[in-house]
């Protein structure tokens, strides 16, 4: 049974040797900001969704990744389903994504909701999509682990 739960500090070893994208003192910074989710399965981490604040305001999924081991699941969609909540609680009613235009993961997302927002295009490099979704507004804007900052 996959359990969905904020990171600690405990599980930076499972993520620095799996998340090369990030360095470790800012992941670990990021751990103790209560912004990373991690997807365990019998107590082992599986999968994690890290993510930040563009501009300062709207939730921004900076990575979603399942150990390849796990992946055709569920594990991803049932992270990013947990992840849009808890942001709705928060009192947040959009979040934002990215990919590169030559990775299947655009078509994860717009089959999760999510609608095209623009392009990046850095030279040498493939575009990077923005995706967008509305989050539905939450009744409850409780979660403890979750600050609107």
């Amino acid at each position: 049974m996959v359990n969905i739960r904020v990171a600690a500090q405990t599980d930076l070893p499972f993520l620095r040797e799996h998340d090369s994208h990030i360095a470790a003192e800012e992941l670990a910074s990021v751990i103790q900001r209560g912004r990373i989710l991690v997807a365990e399965d019998s107590g082992k981490p599986i999968g994690w969704l890290r993510w930040g604040l563009f501009w300062d305001e709207i939730p921004f999924m900076n990575m979603l990744t399942v150990l390849s081991s796990h992946r055709g699941q569920g594990i991803g969609r049932a992270l990013v389903t947990d992840w849009e909540k808890r942001m709705s609680r928060a009192g947040h009613s959009q979040v934002l994504t990215s990919t590169l235009a030559d990775e299947s993961a655009q078509n994860f997302y717009r089959a999760m909701g999510y609608t095209d927002a623009g392009v990046l295009l850095l030279p040498g490099e493939p575009s990077e999509i923005f995706l967008r979704r509305d989050l539905e507004p939450a009744p409850d804007l409780t979660d403890p682990h979750i600050t609107r900052e």
